[in-house]
């Protein structure tokens, strides 16, 4: 029988995981929703509210495919860099430790995903 419990197998859960989340939040800035415009006004971007959404998405689709999972995760990375950056300068480092959590799940994904142990 096949372990299933493995490192990669945790890599491909961490993906999803941030897939997942950042899937949604992209889905939500190319739509609009009402809570991303509150919070891009707030934050003073407003026109780039579709770019954001619409870079999310291509760093997510670019972290679940195997052959560019590494481009996807420092995407994803940036992008989060850039959330942190904002936390930090328009609500004083409140908030930060989700796209903290997020950028660094991308990349153990990514590693758990791509690189083997050698015993």
């Amino acid at each position: 029988m096949k372990n299933l419990f493995t490192l990669k197998t945790l890599g491909w859960v961490l993906s999803a995981l941030v897939a997942i989340m950042l899937g949604m939040s992209a889905i939500g800035k190319i739509t609009q929703s009402e809570e991303m415009v509150q919070n891009f006004t707030f934050f003073n971007m407003m026109p780039q509210l579709v770019m954001v959404g619409v870079v999310e998405l291509i760093a997510v689709i670019l972290l679940m495919i195997p052959r560019t999972s590494m481009f996807g995760a420092l995407g994803v990375s940036l992008t989060m860099a850039g959330a942190v950056a904002l936390h930090f300068s328009y609500m004083a480092g409140a908030g930060i430790m989700i796209p903290i959590m997020l950028g660094a799940f991308a990349w153990s994904g990514h590693c758990l995903r791509t690189y083997q142990l050698k015993v």
